[in-house]
């Protein structure tokens, strides 16, 4: 690895920070990242959790500076045991997406916001993280497997407070193209003053609508299955969530589910493996612009080109001029609909 790259992406594999020691540069995890020394990322870096855990070290953790931490989607941080700090330096600058969770695992100390007694988060040296941002970090107990909310210390230390009032196991979305609907499904192994939920979709994960309520079990110890069809969904890519509400007004989300209901798809690729030039059949729900993008197994672009395509099938060739290997192929129209990931295999 050379330092002047730009920006990594980790895709799906196990990665750890030895001997890296590049300039400021975003590294985007959506894989498992693992500090294998401390100090070994720019101060000025930014770290984007797209889905992935930064593991601080399996055994005694190392010490790490960032210069800002950006929430993408529902990622881990895994503290490491033995004392060190991990510091995202300026991270209430950061640009965080509305309805993501970051779940902090291996945390050593009191679930009473008070400081840890090994690993430790940081974000700056003052208490500077905005309430919406906390809001999304939580903190797993695995002595009883309760969720604690995130609350931040006058030092800027985050640290895990009063427990979450309702203990989300999953929210899922799924694509019944037989139906022509959406079934939303979610699993709450308790509930603590729970009012009831709203389902709210969107087509860009930006601006949200209200599609329903459901009332909750306002206390309940038991696991609970909930179930709610959407009849009329979204065309194309459509985003659900669930914004949680208590009986005194306070209110929180799930995660985020995305759903490509006659979107956008690549239906077949061929062939794999191939000696670079690939054949892909696109299935869109509209005419446009599409966009195409090759990754290798390290998230390096190697690469990019536009095409139209008609509403139903395209059929479009391509050519990734790369070595042999494991890269994954990326499509997204100018409408917004994407289509993330499928893999193809070069051997020459």
């Amino acid at each position: 690895m050379t330092n002047n790259l730009k920006a990594i992406k980790l895709m799906c594999i196990a990665f750890s920070l030895q001997y890296f020691t590049a300039n400021a540069q975003t590294i985007t995890v959506v894989g498992t990242m693992g500090l294998g020394a401390a100090n070994k990322i720019s101060d000025a870096s930014n770290v984007n959790m797209k889905g992935g855990t930064f593991r601080t070290g399996s055994a005694a953790g190392n010490s790490e500076t960032v210069g800002t931490l950006t929430l993408s989607a529902n990622s881990t941080i895994a503290l490491g045991t033995g004392s060190h700090n991990l510091n995202f330096a300026a991270s209430n600058g950061a640009a965080w997406t509305d309805g993501r969770g970051l779940k902090i695992t291996g945390w050593t100390g009191g679930y009473n916001g008070t400081t840890g007694t090994a690993g430790k988060i940081f974000t700056g040296s003052s208490a500077e993280l905005s309430a919406a941002k906390l809001a999304q970090i939580y903190f797993t107990n695995p002595s009883n497997g309760n969720n604690y909310a995130a609350t931040q210390l006058g030092t800027g230390e985050v640290v895990p407070t009063a427990t979450l009032p309702v203990e989300l196991l999953e929210f899922k979305a799924t694509a019944n193209s037989a139906v022509k609907n959406v079934d939303l499904t979610w699993v709450t192994a308790s509930e603590i003053n729970n009012d009831y939920f709203v389902i709210e979709r969107s087509t860009d994960a930006n601006d949200w609508s209200p599609l329903d309520s459901v009332d909750g079990a306002g206390n309940s110890n038991a696991v609970l299955t909930y179930h709610y069809p959407d009849n009329n969904p979204y065309s194309g890519t459509s985003y659900y969530r669930l914004k949680q509400r208590d009986f005194d007004g306070t209110s929180s989300y799930s995660n985020v589910e995305v759903v490509n209901f006659e979107g956008l798809e690549i239906i077949s690729l061929f062939p794999n493996p191939s000696n670079g030039e690939v054949s892909i059949s696109i299935k869109s729900s509209a005419t446009g612009t599409l966009e195409l993008k090759a990754y290798d197994s390290l998230g390096k672009l190697v690469s990019n080109e536009v095409f139209q395509v008609n509403e139903g099938v395209s059929n479009i060739t391509t050519q990734i001029n790369a070595a042999d290997g494991k890269y994954f192929i990326s499509a997204m129209m100018s409408n917004g609909q994407f289509y993330d990931y499928d893999a193809i295999v070069i051997k020459k």
